[in-house]
């Protein structure tokens, strides 16, 4: 499986009442059953961050599409390191 992040603007996701509803239920973050959305920060300029790992980065493409994203970037994630947790992605 693949990780990678999205940098990039989705309308109206700078409004926190916006944002909650786009992302509140389990069903916009579980693509299906290989595909999941794990974070979105929303950024003070505007700009929107999401993290997803799926076996294509043509899965994590199409949740950006389908939410309206205008993206700058999407990139690999070659290593993670979360509340001390280290581990190589890929």
């Amino acid at each position: 499986m693949g990780r990678w992040i999205a940098i990039g603007r989705a309308p109206g996701w700078d409004d926190l009442a916006t944002f909650g509803e786009s992302l509140k239920a389990t069903e916009k973050w579980r693509v299906d059953a290989r595909t999941t959305i794990t974070e979105v920060v929303a950024l003070a300029d505007g700009r929107l961050i999401a993290e997803c790992h799926a076996g294509a980065v043509a899965d994590f493409e199409a949740w950006l599409e389908k939410n309206g994203w205008q993206v700058e970037s999407i990139t690999p994630i070659r290593h993670i390191a979360r509340t001390g947790e280290i581990w190589k992605v890929g």
